[in-house]
C-alpha cells in the first residue's frame, strides 16, 4: 500500500501526541475541528508556542509543517451530523480516520461514518488511569440519552480531578498504543485494539485481535510491567 490519506477527527491533545509518530508513515493529513486552542492546552499538548486563540487544525498543520513536508489540509469546521463527513470524505478520499473527538455525540457520528463508508478508523481514548484504542466496528458508545449523560458526567468529573498535565502521560501512552495498532493495519493488514492502565505505578497492557467472523475481541497477550 502506498502511504495512505489520513483523516483526523479531532484536532485536541490526543492528535498532537499521535501526528509527530503518523506523519512519516502517511502521504497526506486531513485535520478536522471546530475549536480553537486554549492557554491550558499548552499543558497537557504538543502544540507550536503563539498559537493561542488561533484554530487548533492551524496549529498541529504548523506542527506537521516543522516536522515534514507530508501535505496538510485544514478543516475548521463542527461535526455534528455524517452528512458532514461524508462530504469530507467525498472530497479527500481518506484511506484510513483516526478519531480523538472527546465527546459522545460527535464520536457516534464518526462510527457512523466509518462504518458507512467501510473506512477503516482507529478510535483513542482516555481517562484518568487508562488509555484504549478500538476500531469502528468494536468501539462500545452509549447507546440511550440516559447513558450518554452518565457518561458525559463521568468525564466532567474527571477533567475536574485530573489536571491537565496529568493527561499528557496518558496522550502519550494512547498515541503509542494508536501508531503500533496503525502500523500492524499498513504492514500487516491486521486489526488489533489495546488497552493499558496504571496502577500503584504499574503498566497493565492488553492486545485484542479483531476476528472478522464473530466480531469479537480474542485476547492474543497481555503483560504488566
Amino acid at each position: 500500500m502506498e502511504r495512505p490519506t489520513s483523516l483526523f477527527l479531532g484536532a485536541g491533545f490526543l492528535t498532537s501526541h499521535l501526528l509527530p509518530q503518523i506523519t512519516p508513515l502517511v502521504g497526506r493529513i486531513v485535520l478536522v475541528d471546530r475549536e480553537r486552542v486554549e492557554k491550558g492546552n499548552y499543558d497537557n499538548s504538543i502544540l507550536p508556542k503563539g498559537y493561542s486563540n488561533r484554530r487548533k487544525v492551524s496549529a498541529l498543520a504548523a506542527l506537521s509543517q516543522i516536522l515534514s513536508s507530508v501535505p496538510v489540509v485544514t478543516i475548521h469546521s463542527n461535526v455534528n451530523d455524517v452528512d458532514r463527513l461524508l462530504k469530507i470524505h467525498e472530497d479527500h478520499q481518506p484511506d484510513i480516520a483516526f478519531v480523538t473527538f472527546d465527546n459522545v455525540p460527535s464520536r457516534k457520528v464518526a462510527r457512523e461514518y466509518a462504518l458507512r463508508t467501510e473506512t477503516p478508523a482507529i478510535f483513542l481514548g482516555v481517562t484518568e488511569n487508562y488509555a484504549y484504542v478500538d476500531w469502528a466496528d468494536g468501539v462500545v458508545l452509549p447507546e440511550t440519552d440516559e447513558e450518554e449523560r452518565e457518561v458525559e458526567e463521568a468525564m466532567r468529573r474527571i477533567r475536574d480531578v485530573c489536571t491537565r498535565l496529568e493527561f499528557r502521560p496518558l496522550g502519550s501512552l494512547a498515541a503509542s498504543l494508536a501508531f503500533h495498532t496503525f502500523t500492524a493495519w499498513l504492514w500487516n493488514g491486521r486489526r488489533i485494539a489495546m488497552m493499558a492502565s496504571v496502577e500503584e505505578g504499574r503498566l497493565h497492557l492488553s492486545t485484542f485481535d479483531r476476528r472478522s467472523i464473530s466480531g469479537d475481541y480474542r485476547r492474543a497477550t497481555r503483560s504488566n510491567t
